[in-house]
């Protein structure tokens, strides 16, 4: 993806925001981060990149990739679903 195709927001994140957000959008929820990780995930958190678990929710993991987090993922990542394969039944 060419970088004038990204969009203004993705191209404002620090590389660390942008890796910890592909993170999340590969891995799905971050059970609980590295001490190490925690300053990327609360300014993500401040620009309403991503959310806390809420309560009584049963999920698992701490913090998840909010609406907004998704949408300012390049186009690549969001590429089409992958065909799954559906075995025909043996007669």
């Amino acid at each position: 993806m060419a970088e004038s195709e990204l969009s203004p927001a993705w191209r404002a994140l620090t590389p660390a925001q942008q890796i910890m957000l592909r993170r999340l959008e590969r891995e799905g929820a971050l059970p609980s981060p590295g001490p190490w990780e925690m300053r990327t995930v609360r300014s993500l958190l401040a620009r309403g990149l991503v959310r806390p678990r809420r309560s009584g929710d049963g999920t698992a993991g701490l913090w998840f990739l909010s609406a907004k987090g998704s949408r300012i993922l390049p186009r690549s990542i969001h590429g089409p679903e992958p065909a799954r394969f559906s075995p025909a039944p043996h007669p």
